[in-house]
């Protein structure tokens, strides 16, 4: 993770503007353009005053909790409706809403609960249970009991029924109903199960010594079920490197998703020596789960672990599905994109060997099961990937243009083989970020829409030496939908790939 202070110079670009007190936020995202091969549909602002941090030892690992990698839902589309998650520049947890491809949003803003640190683990997350219509809200955790909060029954499967205000939604509950979470919750990520019900993870414990914990919501019931818990343990094994030795370890997910009836786990480890460094982050690690999350298998078929009772750990047989050292350099919580046919697509950020650049490394379980690599003529930072039925992949990312940070949309298309990716950037319109970008993957799967949760870049730095919850300049939190063009091959498109 970068400094705060670095984070910031990099993030805050000369050309956002100000008029008066207000973002002009139309010069900063332009309605509609055409960029390569997508065409940016719709522009919306969720919430003009989004929160930021304030540059200075306050502030943690970054500088906004909109936009994180970690955050693998903060933006969801269910029948119609999509929904985002976020914190506003008062310090409330906000859940807005709009229908459907272009009503206005509406905003709860959540006033019993306060961001109370400047820390960007701290983020919010949303879950769908499509069974009982449920929505979920996990935030502001790093290493601190769980937050968590729940609609009535119905609510998302009959939206157009319900006003959307606070009353919709349950107090802060610290345990999911019957089940005792950890004291030390991080990383919370939902995700839907294909029958209905809804899943959560999150890291036990703490950074480098920590557990991977999956629990099971189930919409029927409308209850979290006991049986599950610790799926991959912390301090099983001896991680040994260049005459060090690591008896701790956690493991950084970059996706846990369905395809079909199977669940895709991928991550890497980072191990402690004498204390918790991304530097100690090493090999690419996947399991996959045929009955939602209850018992594991490696990428070969074998049976290797069991939810609860026999987790998977650092000697697990097969885990490691190619090894990586801890000089490469590589990033914690990227991106994966599972297809139906059980291939699986994973795109990190680490050292190119033999040179002192980071780049993209795309690597691939094929349906063959074996697993390939190749590494991308460009970089930044870490990423979203989505793919279509044709097996072309689409990255979602910023990179640093002009002592700021831009969005960008890469494509990769397969040859007839899929043993190749023909990999360029488009040129997406000029727009100044901040943060990482996320995408509403259900309404991609859907519709072939594109919607990225992306926050624009602050005005100005705010630098204080203060220790406290200062907050920087606010900012508009977007979403940004693209429509990709489908691709028309050619025999000179084949033959180059």
């Amino acid at each position: 993770m970068e400094t705060l202070t670095k984070y910031f110079r990099m993030h805050v670009a000369a050309r956002a503007i100000v008029l008066g007190s207000f973002y002009v936020a139309a010069v900063l995202f332009p309605r509609s353009v055409l960029a390569g091969d997508f065409q940016k549909i719709e522009n919306t602002i969720v919430d003009a005053h989004a929160l930021t941090f304030a540059d200075g030892p306050a502030a943690r690992f970054g500088g906004t909790v909109n936009g994180r990698s970690h955050q693998q839902q903060p933006i969801v589309s269910h029948r119609g409706y999509q929904y985002v998650a976020y914190v506003d520049a008062n310090r409330q947890v906000c859940l807005a809403r709009r229908k459907l491809p272009d009503s206005d949003w509406s905003v709860i803003r959540f006033d019993d609960h306060r961001f109370e640190s400047n820390d960007s683990h701290n983020t919010v997350v949303i879950g769908i249970s499509s069974k009982d219509g449920t929505i979920h809200l996990a935030f502001d955790h790093h290493a601190t009991p769980l937050n968590y909060r729940v609609s009535k029954q119905h609510v998302a499967n009959r939206p157009e029924s319900f006003a959307w205000e606070k009353s919709l939604f349950g107090p802060v509950q610290h345990k999911l109903g019957s089940i005792e979470t950890s004291s030390k919750v991080t990383y919370p990520r939902f995700f839907s199960s294909p029958d209905g019900d809804l899943m959560l993870y999150y890291r036990a414990v703490t950074s480098g010594n920590g557990d991977g914990v999956i629990e099971r919501y189930d919409g029927d019931s409308h209850e979290w079920v006991p049986g599950m818990g610790k799926f991959i343990a912390r301090d099983i094994g001896v991680y040994e490197h260049n005459g060090r030795t690591s008896p701790y370890r956690c493991p950084y997910m970059n996706s846990l998703s369905f395809s079909n009836q199977r669940l895709h786990a991928t991550w890497v480890w980072r191990d402690r020596f004498e204390r918790t460094d991304p530097r100690n982050q090493h090999d690419l690690c996947y399991a996959y789960s045929d009955d939602i999350g209850k018992t594991w298998r490696n990428s070969n078929g074998k049976f290797i672990g069991v939810t609860g009772t026999n987790p998977l750990h650092l000697n697990t047989p097969g885990l490691v599905v190619f090894p990586i050292a801890p000089e490469s350099g590589i990033a914690n919580q990227n991106t994966h994109y599972a297809f139906d046919d059980g291939s699986v697509h994973v795109i990190v950020r680490q050292l190119q060997a033999g040179r002192f650049e980071h780049r993209y490394h795309h690597y691939w379980r094929g349906v063959n099961g074996r697993w390939n690599l190749e590494v991308l003529p460009f970089s930044g930072q870490r990423p979203k990937l989505v793919g279509d039925k044709d097996g072309v992949l689409v990255l979602v990312y910023t990179d640093e243009v002009n002592d700021g940070y831009q969005l960008f949309i890469a494509r990769g298309i397969p040859n007839a083989s899929q043993s190749k990716w023909q990999w360029e950037r488009l040129a997406a319109p000029e727009q100044t970020t901040f943060g990482e970008p996320l995408v509403d993957v259900a309404r991609w799967e859907n519709e072939r829409i594109l919607s990225v949760y992306v926050q624009a870049a602050p005005t100005k730095v705010i630098r204080t030496t203060e220790t406290g919850p200062v907050d920087g300049v606010p900012s508009p939190l977007h979403v940004i939908d693209f429509h990709l063009k489908p691709i028309i091959r050619t025999k000179n498109l084949e033959s180059s790939l």
